[in-house]
């Protein structure tokens, strides 16, 4: 055993208290060599060993050539929860959790560790340190999304930052692969792609899936027709002391059989498990599916508990699922007499043969390796779903303005349309007030759109939506709008007093008692802005400082010398804009005292960050000002004014006015005029008026950029990326908690 492998087993054996089994020593033989292609582990094994085996290569045996970021794709419905409590615990065990008490490894950082599923999904962190090792784990319709610069609960001014972190210096991990749906297609074209086309750093995918054991299972068909007989099968079924786990691919379906099984023995535990509840409650449930083993039922819904958990049960009922799915949820038994049953699944139509066979076995003793041989073989027939996206898709998507359905490239069950994020709030009027605060993460809940869809067509609730095209304001959401106000991802608020939640099911479509608010939706009285008034001559200096810092700490093979200068060059000029005297009457309208000359930031709450006129974007003017000024832009004609343009992530290709502000462009006007503007770099910028005609030449430089051989979409988005990063921290170096004004008002 060479001296890199004993490394190895020490890592893992301190990461999860076991020494290394043989598929993942074999991982340990060549550290240097890159992730298979495809591995096959058994159940709950997989993610450790693909997981420890990355960050093994990159915190020790080869940090240089090991992608800095994992991405672990769970298949949509899944509770991420588990496996993202598995990967902290080795990463708590090892030292080298990010935070204020991670240690470090070997001279490395911490490693960040980010869940993006359901209202966590919201987290962006992990994109404002792109230089930091980190793990994002989270389910597909989720990561998938935003690898196609559509992300679900994603801002819609993020989604360029997401896609480059997720295309650049990353190591995709798609677990189990049959459950995906089109998401396998999507991601292994999406890394064909990222080859073609070039990125940053080197990427890489994996296809993690189960190889089981030569364990036996009773397999016996049940013939339920409603909740009440399946309930009375499954009561019949379950053995005092010992776990009983039920599976169900309807969430309504579910919800029925868990109040039969209550109504039948209202002092049996049963366990409720799916993704549509709060955060606080999706932390109690997974306290309590980590509890030892109990007598108890557990209640799933599709793939909540496929995958991530440890749920010993002598007893598993599941409906004819994906194979695969029925093969994982096998590996959930517990030694010793173990029963399968199953029964059709109502909502779907189930392979013949995989009837046939369980019909031939039924009433059998049968080994958990004949369901893993018949899962491999229905996995070599084709299945159907929409060609994957191709390099005329990506290239059309790059273009965030378009309003682009990526739903079919991304959700696993082609029936199910997504979800939506709600909140409950009070109301004395019955609707939210004119200062009513967006939700926080805590309030949160998914749930199906099209249960919630259903209920606001047959009136029996009002849900409110923000009025993204008007003032911002709070609106009722028309579920039947050809815009389409019921997205996957979006946000809503409901009512408190119409119910639907439930402390013991979370989501409950049919519940009417008021529902506990976890907010109130006023805002802080104290918040975290800008501390000081801030000139643009500085903010542009402190921008580029913290673009040199960020690109000598990325030592990225697919960026040249002359990208890394026109990313520092970009990040001098992006706010000349600012300069216009829209944002400068802005900035000064608050009050306060302000210092003479022109500004960048305002010291907080001395600003509404109101307009004069609506819609203007001052990265827009700065591009404007490098497109008529070109003595600056030099050799980097497209790529400067691209980046400078985009770094707010509003203006990416398209530049198209507002519905209802013509003649204006984002505000700017044909004759608007810039005063001179001269940096302490010695370089002057001439007055100007404006002309919006040139903002044409943005979309064409974006295009030549996107077809260059030595650019392309994933290496711009990196780009644009760094400027956007550099500027967020530039501006964070004069955060601080700041009071807020009574109408909410803060810095710029």
């Amino acid at each position: 055993m060479s001296e890199t492998t004993v490394d190895f087993a020490r890592f893992l054996t301190v990461a999860t208290g076991h020494a290394p089994y043989p598929y993942q020593a074999a991982l340990a033989a060549e550290p240097l060599a890159p992730l298979p292609e495809r591995l096959a582990a058994p159940p709950g094994g997989g993610a450790e060993a693909v997981v420890l085996a990355w960050l093994y290569r990159r915190l020790i045996a080869d940090p240089q050539g090991t992608p800095r970021r994992l991405v672990h794709v769970l298949p949509e419905g899944t509770l991420a929860g588990g496996t993202y409590a598995t990967v902290a615990r080795w990463l708590e065990r090892l030292g080298t959790l990010d935070g204020p008490d991670g240690g470090a490894l070997g001279g490395a950082d911490g490693v960040g560790l980010h869940l993006l599923t359901g209202a966590m999904a919201r987290d962006g962190s992990w994109r404002r340190a792109p230089e930091r090792t980190a793990i994002l784990i989270g389910t597909q319709e989720v990561l998938l999304s935003r690898a196609l610069l559509r992300g679900f609960a994603d801002g819609s001014t993020m989604t360029g930052a997401s896609f480059a972190l997720l295309h650049n210096d990353t190591h995709w991990v798609l677990d189990e692969p049959t459950l995906l749906g089109p998401g396998t297609g999507t991601a292994l074209a999406l890394q064909e792609l990222r080859e073609h086309l070039g990125t940053s750093a080197p990427t890489g995918t994996t296809l993690l899936s189960a190889a089981l054991s030569d364990r036996s299972c009773l397999v016996r068909r049940v013939d339920a027709q409603d909740a009440d007989s399946l309930a009375a099968t499954l009561d019949a079924a379950h053995t005092a002391g010992t776990q009983t786990l039920a599976v169900l691919d309807s969430l309504t379906r579910a919800r029925a059989l868990v109040r039969a099984l209550r109504a039948q023995d209202a002092d049996r535990e049963v366990l409720f498990a799916h993704p549509f509840r709060r955060e606080p409650e999706l932390r109690q449930l997974a306290e309590a599916l980590g509890q030892s083993v109990v007598d108890r039922i557990v209640v799933a819904v599709g793939h909540a508990l496929d995958l991530g958990w440890e749920l010993p049960a002598r007893t598993i009922y599941t409906e004819l699922a994906p194979w695969a799915a029925v093969v994982r949820r096998t590996g959930q038994l517990a030694d010793g007499a173990r029963e399968l049953l199953w029964s059709p699944n109502p909502d779907a139509t189930s392979e013949p043969d995989v009837v046939e066979w369980l019909a031939e076995h039924d009433g059998q003793t049968v080994s958990l390796r004949d369901l893993h041989d018949l899962q491999e073989a229905q996995a070599s027939r084709p299945a159907f779903s929409p060609p994957p996206p191709d390099e005329e898709d990506l290239l059309r998507l790059f273009d965030t303005a378009p309003d682009i359905d990526v739903t079919p490239w991304v959700s696993a069950g082609g029936r199910d349309p997504g979800t939506v994020l709600v909140a409950w709030r009070d109301w004395a009027e019955g609707r939210p007030g004119p200062e009513e605060s967006d939700p926080t993460r805590q309030e949160l809940c998914p749930v199906p759109l099209t249960e919630l869809r259903s209920q606001l067509i047959a009136r029996t609730r009002t849900a409110w939506i923000r009025d993204r095209q008007l003032d911002w304001a709070w609106r009722p959401v028309d579920p039947e709008s050809a815009a389409g106000d019921l997205r996957p991802g979006v946000t809503v608020l409901l009512d408190a007093a119409e119910g639907g939640w439930s402390p013991e099911e979370g989501w409950t479509p049919d519940s009417v008692a008021a529902v506990e608010p976890l907010g109130d939706g006023t805002a802080p009285s104290r918040s975290f802005s800008c501390t000081a008034w801030v000139s643009l001559d500085q903010h542009l200096q402190e921008t580029e400082q913290e673009a040199r810092a960020l690109l000598e700490s990325l030592a990225l093979p697919g960026l040249t010398a002359d990208h890394r200068h026109v990313v520092t060059r970009a990040a001098r000029y992006h706010d000349l804009g600012k300069s216009h005297d829209l944002f400068q009457d802005m900035i000064r309208s608050g009050g306060g005292d302000p210092p003479a000359g022109l500004l960048a930031k305002s010291k907080a709450p001395y600003n509404g960050g109101r307009y004069a006129r609506p819609y203007f974007r001052h990265e827009l003017v700065s591009a404007l000002i490098l497109l008529q000024d070109r003595r600056h832009i030099r050799s980097a004609e497209d790529l400067l004014p691209y980046l400078v343009a985009a770094h707010h992530g509003r203006i990416r290709v398209s530049v198209l006015p507002e519905p209802d502000e013509k003649p204006a462009l984002l505000g700017v006007l044909d004759g608007d005029r810039t005063p001179p503007v001269e940096l302490s770099s010695g370089e002057r910028f001439a007055a100007l008026v404006l002309d919006t005609g040139n903002a044409a030449r943005l979309t064409d430089n974006a295009l030549a950029l996107l077809h260059r051989a030595d650019m392309g979409p994933f290496r711009l988005a990196f780009l644009e990326t760094l400027v956007r990063v550099a500027d967020w921290r530039s501006s964070a170096r004069h955060d601080g908690p700041v009071e807020v004004l009574s109408d909410g008002g803060l810095g710029v």
